[in-house]
């Protein structure tokens, strides 16, 4: 991960996580990031600052989107659930977005 970006109607702030998206090529997808503070509260997607999930992935390449069908999460009411991401690529970089905007975020991740 090169950066989360978070906030509301469209004022994104930096805030500091780390982690990896990791897509397979038989169509599967995990994602696991991490806030370093322990304490900080909880989201949608987050316990104890730690987000963990994966699931099979149906890419749009025309599109530009990606659903995941959550098969397995740390925060379990997740499991079941599809999430629909925007994404895109520029150079060794990948960037997704959610479908919804009001979700406020955007992350970066380089490939290595």
């Amino acid at each position: 991960m090169r950066s989360l970006e978070a906030g509301a109607d469209g004022n994104l702030k930096p805030v500091p996580y780390s982690g990896q998206v990791i897509f397979i090529e038989a169509g599967t997808l995990s994602v696991q990031a991490q806030n370093p503070d322990a304490k900080a509260p909880d989201t949608p997607y987050t316990a104890n600052g730690y987000e963990a999930y994966y699931g099979p992935v149906a890419i749009d390449d025309q599109d530009k989107t990606f659903v995941i069908t959550i098969e397995s999460s740390l925060v379990r009411n997740l499991v079941g659930k599809s999430m629909k991401r925007k994404f895109e690529v520029l150079g060794n970089k990948l960037v997704l977005t959610p479908d919804n905007p009001a979700e406020g975020w955007r992350v970066t991740y380089e490939r290595y």
